[in-house]
């Protein structure tokens, strides 16, 4: 039971920073200022966590992982939010959960890993998947430039997202007794320097920034508490897919009742697509 009641918090906090996100985008609110706030929520409520006890102890190979992990985090949010105002929320989201396929085709690659037919399957879908993804129907001819724009964004964020995934996966095969508050301490607190450049010369951030941007970083620091104690509980081959698939629920119900958006039958038969897709990715790895 604990391991369940782990699981729907972290799909509720995951979501949240989802639909935080897109709140968030705001012609009042500055990106980069909403993004501050996010990663000063983010690392200072992991240091209040206790990461700062344990910070000392990060070799060279963790803090260049963090600060790398750090610079793609920012890349990743500033990407999901050029998708958002391009695609929408729910297919935004679906494209960032999708990108499972390309850590668990790293693991192939790098570390040797072996696959079933299931897995394979799943891998071959997501990528199969990805043109159906545009909000407007694909033309080569005569096609809207940003129609094309949306598609890129949304296939960057694919990318990024899906590297920067794979990034935990080399941590847990490469440094397994990293300690994971510090680790997270270093990537929140690289990305918050990454961010405080663009802040130079901006006025105070108003309310709505500062509200939205703290519910970003609260969700994103419970998001990631809830999912280390789940793993605890559950195994992975449970826990992953059923992550991905509620989060992907849980943004398009709300993105399509809250927000309004409008999908092309093809874009549902995306999202149908991209379902069974993480499931066969990560049940494919038992």
């Amino acid at each position: 039971m604990q391991g369940i009641f782990y699981m729907t918090l972290t799909i509720l906090f995951s979501s949240g920073v989802a639909l935080s996100m897109k709140a968030g985008n705001k012609p009042e609110v500055n990106l980069w200022q909403f993004l501050g706030v996010n990663y000063v929520v983010c690392t200072a409520g992991l240091m209040a966590w206790g990461a700062w006890k344990t910070l000392g102890d990060n070799s060279l190979f963790i803090w260049f992982l963090g600060i790398f992990t750090g610079f793609m985090y920012v890349l990743c949010l500033w990407l999901f939010n050029k998708a958002i105002q391009a695609e929408g929320l729910a297919l935004s989201t679906t494209m960032m959960r999708l990108s499972a396929a390309i850590p668990t085709l790293g693991s192939l690659i790098f570390f040797s890993e072996t696959t079933g037919l299931f897995q394979a399957l799943g891998i071959g879908l997501a990528f199969a998947c990805l043109p159906l993804a545009s909000r407007e129907p694909l033309r080569f001819r005569g096609s809207d430039k940003n129609t094309f724009q949306g598609i890129v964004w949304g296939l960057l964020l694919f990318g990024a997202y899906g590297i920067t995934d794979f990034i935990f996966k080399i941590q847990a095969e490469l440094a397994p007794r990293a300690d994971a508050k510090a680790f997270l301490a270093t990537i929140f607190g690289t990305a918050l320097i990454f961010t405080l450049p663009r802040l130079k010369g901006l006025k105070r951030p108003g309310r709505v920034c500062l509200f939205w941007g703290t519910a970003l970083g609260t969700t994103n620091v419970l998001a990631t508490w809830f999912w280390i104690l789940a793993l605890s509980h559950l195994p992975g081959a449970i826990a992953y897919p059923t992550l991905g698939l509620g989060v992907i629920a849980v943004t398009t119900l709300v993105s399509l009742v809250v927000w309004k958006e409008r999908l092309r039958p093809v874009n549902y038969l995306f999202l149908a697509m991209a379902c069974v897709a993480i499931f066969l990715i990560n049940a494919g790895g038992t």
